[in-house]
């Protein structure tokens, strides 16, 4: 099955699963729902220039699976905006992956309603678009230029000087992070922040590694057969 059409049946699958249940019972549900936020993203540096951060958005669906009262497993399905920016010749590098994290969840007691908790674990991504757009000035005037070539149109263009330069389709990433869970009428809904550390190559030839601070949000129903 092709990323996109796992994407869209798990999609149909939270859509459909809605029930309401009370605070107490929900944390220690298995629960269904939906997360989102903003990204900066970059890469590690890879030549004389260290990048800036490309802002981006991460969306997807995603799951709570209670082991015990403090610890879950949670798989995510994610569509998630990656890449970098170049100040010194305004280029950046739009690199998007389909991303499937599985994170260990746990919740911190003692805090009443509110529920911190922290998480971690690996990541595997499935690139799904990559270009460099670029803006230049036309010589002799004001004019700007803009330009945009995929990822696998510079590689073509590397290999006549270096044979098997190639942009990598996936990645291996870690990620940790945290956040605040809380009760909205039957729902769980947390906001938090996560790092993402990649750990595959962006380029072959160059020690360019995808690097995302992400601000996410979810929000999660129980599931109630």
């Amino acid at each position: 099955m092709r990323p996109r059409d796992l994407f869209l049946s798990a999609a149909l699958v939270a859509i459909a699963w809605t029930p309401s249940l009370s605070q107490s019972n929900a944390q220690s549900t298995l629960r269904f729902g939906v997360i989102g936020g903003a990204n900066l993203a970059t890469l590690t540096r890879s030549g004389s220039e260290s990048p800036s951060n490309r802002t981006g958005f991460a969306v997807g669906l995603m799951a709570v699976f209670p082991v015990s009262p403090s610890l879950a497993i949670q798989p995510e399905l994610m569509f998630t905006m990656k890449g970098a920016h170049w100040n010194s010749n305004s280029a950046t590098a739009k690199v998007d992956y389909f991303e499937l994290p599985v994170l260990a969840r746990f919740a911190v007691p003692g805090f009443g309603r509110v529920k911190p908790f922290v998480y971690g674990g690996p990541a595997f991504a499935y690139r799904a678009s990559c270009s460099y757009d670029a803006i230049s000035h036309v010589p002799g005037g004001l004019e700007m230029r803009e330009s945009r070539l995929t990822c696998d149109s510079l590689a073509a263009i590397g290999q006549r000087a270096s044979p098997g330069v190639h942009y990598s389709h996936t990645d291996v990433d870690g990620i940790v992070g945290g956040g605040l869970a809380f009760g909205v009428g039957g729902r769980t809904m947390t906001v938090g922040v996560r790092y993402d550390v990649g750990f595959v190559r962006f380029l072959s030839d160059a020690d360019s590694k995808n690097r995302v601070l992400s601000f996410m949000g979810t929000l999660e129903w129980p599931f109630r057969k």
